[in-house]
């Protein structure tokens, strides 16, 4: 029982992640690469691993991108995020209700910004002519790229503490719910069985 109501908090908390990425990423979507899908990415890995690591920032992307729209870059970015989801699988051990399980998050997610800003602007260097496509065009695009590297940086610092310290509060008194629900529930189970020998235990009668 406590194995399902776990499947089912994972499962309340996968929404809740695709629902905050997607609304984010669309109220944000003319602020250049601010965005909330990077912290609900980190946190799907870190907190629910398994599939969910993949299912939530590929999601958010899906359903935001009918609304936003996309090109053939989104071979880089869908894969980019795919993949950020195994940077915060990394500090899965960490987790915890404490503010090292969180500098951890946050630290990866500034090594996640990193990586989307190396990967995906190698996409745009290496589809479109945007830039000669040799040596010195790449480091162009990569320059070119350095204020949205910014801003993606800074949006870390923000919203993946500020988030991740959000939904632990939430997510440590849910927790603590469901131990109390437990032991309520075993406690019951217990006085309930020993009802039922007390009355149906043919000797005590025969003592009688």
């Amino acid at each position: 029982m406590l194995d399902k109501r776990i499947s089912k908090i994972k499962l309340l908390v996968a929404i809740s992640l695709i629902a905050f990425g997607a609304i984010g990423r669309i109220i944000l979507k003319d602020i250049p690469n601010v965005e909330t899908v990077m912290v609900a990415s980190l946190l799907a890995g870190s907190l629910l691993g398994g599939a969910y690591t993949v299912i939530v920032p590929l999601s958010i992307v899906a359903l935001t991108d009918i609304y936003i729209g996309n090109d053939l870059i989104l071979i880089f970015t869908w894969s980019a995020w795919a993949m950020i989801g195994f940077f915060g699988w990394l500090v899965r051990k960490k987790r915890g209700y404490s503010y090292k399980f969180i500098l951890s998050l946050t630290g990866m997610g500034i090594a996640a910004s990193l990586f989307f800003y190396l990967y995906t602007n190698f996409g745009v260097w290496l589809l479109w002519d945007m830039y000669p496509h040799n040596f010195a065009g790449l480091v162009q695009c990569y320059i070119m790229a350095l204020p949205f590297l910014r801003n993606n940086l800074v949006s870390d610092f923000i919203l993946i503490p500020s988030i991740s310290a959000l939904l632990l509060f939430i997510l440590k008194h849910q927790i603590d719910l469901s131990k109390l629900v437990t032991i309520s529930l075993r406690i019951k189970e217990t006085l309930g069985n020993i009802g039922f020998k007390s009355y149906n235990n043919p000797s005590s009668h025969s003592k009688k």
